[in-house]
């Protein structure tokens, strides 16, 4: 869905200045993409968000449920999500910087004010460059986010699967 959103946000900046004229469908259309998207993005982080608890059991800020309604609480939206990402990413076995999850969450930010800043010029937020920009670099850094973490988590699935198989001497 990150990817298709992307992909529509492009073409339609691609368009130039008179896409809000030409292209009227298109608010509704990019809407209704953007929420896909961010229904796909909550259900894949409650996901991940139970299984760390498996993986790290009592060890997070925000239980399972903050996952799916951090995203819905106004003004603590600016962080919950985030701290869920980093405390998800943690007990998947992620050391370090969490510089991914932090790109992502800042982009995410910016693009979301300088959205607010672009409804004072433009008729639709949506067909800024700097907007678009934006949304392709939170895009992609949050896919990258989504990679990681997925595949931390099928490692640690995976090796714990393999230890509790017994093996035989022979």
């Amino acid at each position: 869905m990150i990817w298709i959103e992307l992909l529509a946000q492009a073409l339609l900046v691609a368009t130039g200045e008179g896409a809000a004229q030409t292209f009227p469908q298109a608010v509704p259309v990019m809407t209704l993409l953007s929420a896909a998207s961010l229904v796909t993005v909550i259900y894949w982080l409650r996901r991940c968000r139970r299984n760390a608890e498996v993986f790290a059991p009592g060890t997070h800020r925000y239980s399972p449920g903050f996952a799916v309604g951090g995203w819905l609480i106004p003004v603590a939206m600016l962080w919950i999500p985030r701290r869920v990402t980093l405390d998800v990413r943690r007990a998947s076995g992620l050391a370090g910087r969490a510089w991914l999850v932090e790109g992502w969450w800042w982009a995410r930010l910016i693009k979301v004010a300088v959205g607010l800043l672009a409804t004072r010029s433009l008729p639709n937020p949506m067909f800024s460059p700097y907007v678009a920009v934006l949304t392709a670099v939170s895009g992609v850094m949050l896919l990258l986010v989504i990679r990681e973490i997925t595949a931390a988590q099928a490692d640690r699935i995976t090796a714990g699967s393999a230890a509790a198989v017994p093996t035989t001497a022979i």
